[in-house]
């Protein structure tokens, strides 16, 4: 297959965009794990990147999912293995799934502990609801917080090594499309 041929089957480039930031934002969220630590017992001074980012994911969510609606690209392969398909499935299913739960999760565990949630770069905040959890579920919060981010970052992993195997193994052009 040809660049151009590369090129036309690209992903469309909102998707690419939404992709590669929620990529950057997830770096951030874990590089700066110890600053929402620091956060939580008084002594962050500043924006709390690991909440911006960990918010900003929750806000991609629903332009990821309008993006994905967009016409792709059509198969520039031969077919895949169906455990193949299926895993990729498997996979996308969860990272979607923890761009929404992990955020929430947090947002949870400061309610919880009887916090306002900042909203960073703005004056904004949200007071824990009435629903939200009682102050006896902001540990437990905090921990299926941590577990799942782990749980998170080995899927985002096996993503990773998924793009490697299609360049170097399969030699498909796949993660060529979504450059």
């Amino acid at each position: 297959m040809t660049l151009d041929n590369n090129v036309r089957r690209r992903f469309a480039w909102p998707v690419r965009a939404i992709h590669w930031t929620s990529a950057v934002l997830v770096l951030v969220a874990y590089l700066t794990t110890e600053l929402a630590e620091d956060a939580k017992h008084g002594e962050a001074v500043g924006i709390n990147w690991h909440v911006a980012a960990g918010l900003a994911l929750l806000v991609l969510f629903v332009p990821r999912l309008l993006a994905k609606l967009l016409p792709q690209p059509g198969p520039s392969m031969p077919p895949a293995p169906r455990w193949s398909v299926l895993s990729s499935r498997l996979v996308m299913l969860a990272l979607l799934l923890f761009v929404v739960v992990q955020p929430v999760l947090g947002i949870l565990m400061v309610w919880a502990e009887g916090e306002a949630l900042a909203i960073p770069f703005t004056a904004w905040s949200l007071p824990p609801p009435a629903w939200a959890p009682g102050e006896g579920a902001g540990d437990a919060l905090e921990e299926a917080h941590e577990l799942i981010g782990n749980a998170f970052y080995a899927v985002i992993g096996l993503h990773a090594l998924a793009a490697l195997w299609h360049q170097f193994v399969r030699r498909d052009g796949m993660l060529r499309r979504m450059l």
